[in-house]
């Protein structure tokens, strides 16, 4: 058998061996791996920045008052409206402006002015209240006030009218995105108020 010859590889032109484009691959290579690294921070932190704006908390106040021909009613409620869950910082009630905090005292009870004012025996009060680091959902109404009184005759006005607790009464919710960023407050009332700084 004969061998069959092979032909000879031609030599690479002098100029890719030693020439311009070989001397600056490396730097090339350099610049790349670089550049790829600089991208994938700018990726990372765009995307952080997403994850934060994708779960911003949007508490909306409703204040309501009104009648019918069965009774006459009064409501404070909130409801989050935002892309993400709030979390409760601080939650504080105001009655004739001065501060009925929870805060202040363990035992106190925050609603117990407000209620006592609208009190009597024709008139019903729910009164809630959300606790430090309370998890609100999105989408979630929750009544934090609400007065009910039957109005058993139209001659019947030993009773004041059950609206005027609103101008008395306000309620300052403070709190933060799940990350502890993008923090904001709502103001639940109808008469102007200094109210207290939130604390982060």
């Amino acid at each position: 058998m004969s061998e069959i010859p092979l032909p000879d590889t031609p030599a690479p032109p002098p100029s890719a061996r030693g020439g311009l484009l070989h001397r600056i691959q490396p730097a090339l290579a350099l610049v790349i791996a670089l550049v790829a690294i600089g991208l994938a921070a700018w990726e990372g932190a765009e995307n952080r920045r997403h994850n934060r704006l994708s779960v911003m908390p949007r508490l909306a106040a409703e204040i309501e008052s009104g009648r019918d021909s069965a009774e006459q009613f009064v409501r404070m409620a909130i409801e989050s409206t935002g892309l993400g869950p709030a979390v409760i910082g601080t939650f504080r009630i105001y009655f004739d402006g001065v501060p009925q905090d929870t805060l202040a005292s363990a035992s106190m009870i925050p609603w117990r002015k407000a209620i006592e004012a609208v009190s009597d025996s024709i008139t019903q009060v729910n009164a809630h209240s959300v606790g430090g680091n309370y998890y609100f959902p999105v989408g979630r109404r929750y009544v934090l006030f609400e007065a009910k009184r039957l109005r058993l005759s139209t001659e019947d006005s030993t009773a004041g009218d059950l609206a005027g607790i609103l101008d008395r009464l306000a309620v300052q919710i403070c709190y933060c995105s799940v990350y502890g960023t993008d923090c904001d407050a709502v103001l639940l009332t109808t008469t102007p108020l200094q109210a207290l700084a939130c604390r982060r």
